[in-house]
């Protein structure tokens, strides 16, 4: 075995953190230091703030029982794993699903199904299944289930938006009903990332094919809680799996999700006890902060704002038009009146919270002459017009006016259409516009976030699903330095590709980036066991209410 590798022939639960070093801690990375075009933020100047008990007090023991009250901004696109595709998804999926391996609040792999793996080379891991239990329709799990899971993502005819995370997976051998082996067709760095993440949330084959297309809003899981019932736009309603494969475990009897669209609703509903749990809006972040009945946590985000282009759609196949619209934004006006300067500004699609952030890399700054000069040189000296999609909330909707009159004064003239979240979905992806507001959460490793956006073939990336679509030059340089990125293990020799990777994706404009945002949670005092994710979603089903 050649040691060079981070993955050696050793037990996960013996000493995987340190096969999987390449994943550093996500608050490690935040800084207040300037990255070029804009001043610090205060949210980053106030850095990392987080729940912590008491000196020298005990930490008492959870309590079972209660329900959690939560009150969030959307529904769930979808809750089958392969077809939704918003990133706020994953607050309902981690706690109706369970991973083959999961990751921990600093991206470092620790165990789900899997009890314990065996990296066996660079193309072969073993995994030690746990077994024994069921999903929450009584179904009993098989080690078939890893490989149906695995297979249904690859397979077209799902158009699983995860689909690109596994191209380098190439099959899933059962052993028995207590190992599988995951064979790759090449080295994966991110392998556990992924497991982590949608494609390794494991499915049954039977409740899946009886329930059809009407799977994604009737989800059945083995995670701690189930689904009782969807209101769309109103409520989600869970209850505690009484069968969960863990003892004890969860802690709650029920989370009762309202949709409150209103960011500065949900802070009222916060403070008048209406709600437990919420995400502070940037307006109310202030107030949040000095409130001392409530508990208000702060930590580095993986998630930006953009627009998503697709590069297969006219007038956006030419790169001078994307530089255009890039070099006409006043990305700081944005931060601070869309933003409440809360988070920085942009340089690309990785953040502060990552290892692979780029602080050399400076953001795109204000040239309307340079946008104006692009767009003659790209053949339209007396301006352009095309359409923009969007979904409307007390957020983007502003947004999409700011940005419509900055580009306007570069000649470029953007019509907003407005959608449901799910009409604007479906249009975009049946290549309907060439742009969409719509921002991206992050992933726990940089390879799921750019591969995703990024790569031709990526899922979030809609000119993949162009069939007339030829990637241009650009583009087949972009996809060759992203799938060496992925094959890397030695974390230095990856951070050097990542930074090449985000330099050729901004000045090339295949993205274009407004901001970095910071995660803002609220809870009551009642709430406790909360634990701030590298990646910014919620594990609801980790928590208790004291009495």
């Amino acid at each position: 075995m050649r040691t060079r590798h981070v993955w050696g022939r050793r037990s996960v639960l013996g000493g995987m953190a340190a096969s999987a070093a390449w994943l550093l801690a996500c608050g490690g990375g935040a800084k207040t230091k300037d990255a070029g075009g804009g001043a610090p933020s205060r949210a980053l100047a106030t850095a990392d703030t987080r729940i912590t008990a008491q000196a020298g007090a005990a930490t008492p023991a959870p309590q079972k029982g209660g329900t959690l009250k939560v009150a969030l901004s959307a529904d769930p696109t979808g809750l089958d794993p392969s077809t939704s595709r918003g990133g706020g998804d994953h607050n309902w999926l981690y706690s109706l699903y369970d991973n083959l391996t999961t990751n921990d609040p600093k991206f470092q792999p620790a165990p789900g199904i899997a009890q314990s793996w065996e990296v066996v080379d660079d193309l072969t891991v073993s995994f030690k299944l746990q077994g024994g239990f069921t999903y929450h329709d009584g179904t009993a799990f098989s080690a078939e289930d890893i490989k149906y899971t695995i297979d249904r993502h690859k397979d077209p005819a799902t158009k699983s938006y995860a689909a690109g995370q596994v191209t380098s997976f190439d099959k899933v051998e059962v052993i028995d009903q207590t190992r599988v082996v995951i064979k790759l067709k090449e080295v994966t760095a991110s392998l556990f990332s992924i497991l982590g993440d949608r494609p390794g949330m494991i499915l049954s084959p039977t409740p899946v094919k009886a329930a059809g297309d009407a799977f994604t809003n009737k989800p059945i899981g083995s995670g701690p809680m189930k689904l009782d019932s969807w209101t769309a736009d109103a409520s989600l309603k869970l209850s505690r799996f009484a069968n969960y494969r863990r003892k004890d475990y969860p802690y709650l009897d029920a989370m009762d999700i309202q949709i409150v669209p209103n960011s500065s609703v949900q802070f009222a509903n916060l403070r008048s006890g209406n709600a437990d749990l919420i995400f502070v809006g940037q307006k109310d972040a202030e107030a949040a902060k000095k409130d001392a009945a409530i508990q208000f946590v702060q930590w580095p985000s993986t998630s930006y704002t953009q627009i998503n282009i697709n590069i297969s759609q006219p007038p956006l196949t030419d790169m001078r038009v994307r530089q255009a619209l890039s070099a006409a934004l006043n990305r700081k006006a944005i931060l601070e009146g869309i933003y409440f300067g809360e988070g920085e500004i942009a340089n690309g699609p990785i953040t502060r919270a990552s290892w692979a952030y780029n602080d050399k890399l400076k953001p795109i700054e204000e040239d309307i002459k340079k946008a104006k000069d692009l767009l003659t040189a790209a053949g339209h000296p007396n301006g352009i017009a095309w359409e923009m999609v969007i979904t409307p909330n007390e957020t983007d909707t502003p947004l999409a006016e700011m940005l419509k009159a900055q580009w306007k004064r570069a000649g470029i003239d953007i019509t907003l259409v407005s959608r449901s979240a799910e009409e604007a979905g479906a249009e975009y992806r049946a290549q309907k516009y060439p742009m969409f507001l719509v921002g991206f959460s992050g992933r726990a490793d940089p390879d799921l976030t750019i591969y995703e956006n990024f790569h031709s073939k990526g899922g979030f990336n809609r000119a993949s699903f162009n069939k007339d679509y030829k990637p241009d030059a650009s583009q087949q340089e972009l996809d060759a330095k992203i799938v060496k990125a992925r094959q890397v293990y030695d974390i230095t020799k990856r951070k050097e590709q990542y930074d090449e990777i985000q330099r050729h994706i901004v000045e090339n404009a295949h993205g274009i980036f407004f901001t970095h945002q910071t995660n803002r949670v609220g809870l009551s005092k009642r709430v406790r066991g909360f634990t701030p994710y590298g990646d910014g979603k919620l594990r609801l089903h980790e928590l208790w209410m004291a009495p």
